[in-house]
């Protein structure tokens, strides 16, 4: 049998930012048991925020053995192609990954084919891996003539199937969803709530509700203690349950791969009045995008760009990898002079600006005989003042605001300028 369920949830809480995600399970009992999807959902409606999703979980159904896989169910293929999922979650089977000839011939070779499949339909859908809980008793498990080692018991079991979803987790680069270490370490905590069924393998309520919980802090990046939705089990049982999920999960972020495709933007900016040099940075990115403020862009690592106009621009770094992205930000002050005089070429004439008088000396090798103006940035005239045939002349600064201003000096045919920063 399989079940397909759809729920969209709609939440509006004032002063709570809710998010949305659309999630599709492919899984079996271990997941359509007490319908963990609906449970998950109705966990994170009770905080604000809103899964939309689908399933697939027909019972004893593996990821990829011919006879009864996800990589080979029409159903399973045609809802990884049906939209832009924001996460697929693989449930394997609970015994594939402790018995040699299973793991290595289906479940590696299966997780990798529909992880691909995944992102081909979609690049930015995030595939999480679901690393599940042992049997209640350890023991040795046999699928018909394959077994796994005799384990000594739960914990036992559990190191060895935590050991080799961490390492597929690795291998694809993709979420591990540890359900089984937080149903380890409550269990190890003496046990407070029966999360088994009493078939020792199957959940019971309690042990679903802690699974929602790991679920909801993986998917949302958000702590499920606190959220006021117990599942039918008292508000204390599910209190615990969720200090145990929000302590795994939050404890040992790099380990499930939550942060290690994120990168962190950043760059260093240098000046050369309009021109400005832009070293990246960045930790962990692939892809690059830049703002400058004045409508141009650029994709490469370290750019430059040159402002033709005076003005503050925000230069804004984008950076990306495996769709995610992080944005620095810098400001940058460009003051361009125009003025009616120009010239490069240099006389007699040097410039002094005393800070602490507030003067402007203007001294020359030779009389000078002309006209002296100052203008602004914009090439406005503020004051003009005729030379009389002195070698040095001086004015207050007193009544011109902080900024840079444009000296022109008219001497026998010639034109010195020199920008004064005040």
């Amino acid at each position: 049998m399989y079940r397909i369920a759809i729920l969209i949830l709609l939440f509006t809480s004032i002063g709570v930012k809710a998010d949305s995600l659309k999630v599709l399970y492919l899984g079996n009992s271990h997941t359509f048991w007490h319908d963990l999807p609906l449970l998950t959902a109705n966990l994170a409606l009770a905080n604000g925020d809103t899964i939309i999703f689908e399933q697939n979980t027909p019972g004893g159904c593996t990821l990829a053995h011919p006879s009864n896989g996800h990589l080979f169910n029409p159903v399973s293929i045609a809802l990884i192609n049906s939209t832009d999922w924001d996460y697929v979650v693989l449930q394997e089977h609970s015994l594939f990954a402790v018995i040699d000839y299973y793991k290595n011939t289906y479940m590696y070779p299966g997780a990798k084919a529909l992880d691909s499949l995944i992102k081909e339909n979609n690049n930015c859908t995030k595939t999480i891996m679901q690393l599940i809980w042992g049997k209640k008793q350890g023991g040795q498990h046999c699928i018909n003539t394959y077994c796994s080692v005799d384990f000594d018991d739960f914990s036992h079991m559990q190191d060895s199937l935590s050991t080799e979803y961490l390492r597929l987790g690795d291998t694809l680069s993709c979420i591990v969803a540890p359900t089984g270490v937080a149903w380890q370490q409550s269990i190890e905590n003496g046990d407070p709530i029966e999360l088994f069924d009493p078939d020792g393998s199957h959940p019971s309520l309690a042990g679903h509700y802690l699974t929602a919980c790991v679920y909801y802090a993986i998917m949302f990046q958000k702590s499920p203690e606190g959220i006021s939705y117990y599942g039918g089990l008292t508000q204390t049982e599910a209190n615990y349950l969720q200090q145990i999920a929000d302590q795994v999960v939050f404890s040992y972020p790099e380990l499930w791969n939550l942060n290690g495709n994120i990168p962190e933007a950043g760059f260093e900016l240098v000046q050369n009045e309009n021109v400005i040099y832009c070293t990246d940075t960045s930790i962990g990115a692939d892809s690059f995008s830049w703002d400058f403020g004045d409508g141009a862009t650029d994709t490469i690592q370290n750019p430059s760009h040159s402002y033709s106009a005076t003005g503050i621009y925000i230069v804004t770094q984008e950076v990306s990898k495996y769709c995610n992205t992080d944005i620095a930000i810098d400001t940058v002050d460009v003051i361009l002079i125009t003025a009616p005089e120009f010239l490069s070429k240099k006389d007699e004439i040097r410039f002094v600006y005393e800070n602490k008088s507030g003067l402007v000396r203007i001294i020359s090798n030779s009389e000078i005989s002309g006209t002296i103006n100052i203008y602004n940035i914009s090439g406005q005239l503020l004051s003009s003042e005729k030379a009389i045939g002195k070698k040095e002349y001086s004015f207050k600064t007193d009544e011109l605001q902080s900024g840079l201003y444009l000296i022109s000096i008219q001497n026998k045919g010639k034109v010195t300028r020199k920008k004064i920063l005040l």
